[in-house]
């Protein structure tokens, strides 16, 4: 008889909010190999999850139909500070970027469409004790 090769248990959760479900798609079958991830269309949606699992990074688009990212994100701060926090997004205003940083902080902004590579550094780096926060000059 031979032994099934047993699924290695993933270390970290990633939770990705975007209302649009391709973007959901991708990045999960991109990421899932890694991370446990978790998808939401939206935000209530996505504070549902956060409150349900432990979770160590929380990556939303900006712009969605019921509230932005950075809202949520700040949400995601005031409801467990420990988690970390990135945009991704190809529609922010350098203003809501710098409101987000200087009202509670968040770890990362990347620009769509992402690059895999890119992606995997910034999550080894946000999940290394006590990343620092997204500096803005």
């Amino acid at each position: 008889m031979v032994d099934k090769p047993r699924k290695l248990k993933k270390e970290f959760s990633i939770l990705y909010v975007d209302d649009e479900a391709v973007n959901l798609r991708g990045f999960k079958s991109t990421f899932r190999r890694f991370f446990n991830v978790y998808i939401a269309e939206n935000p209530l949606e996505a504070m549902e999850i956060v409150k349900a699992n432990k979770l160590n990074i929380v990556v939303s688009d900006h712009r969605m139909p019921d509230m932005i990212g950075t809202d949520l994100l700040k949400e995601v701060y005031f409801y467990d500070p420990q988690i970390r926090r990135m945009i991704l997004s190809g529609f922010i205003t350098r203003s809501e970027l710098k409101e987000a940083v200087d009202s509670f902080g968040i770890h990362e902004f990347v620009s769509k469409p992402w690059d895999f590579d890119q992606m995997m550094d910034i999550f080894k780096r946000l999940l290394a004790p006590d990343p620092p926060l997204l500096a803005f000059n």
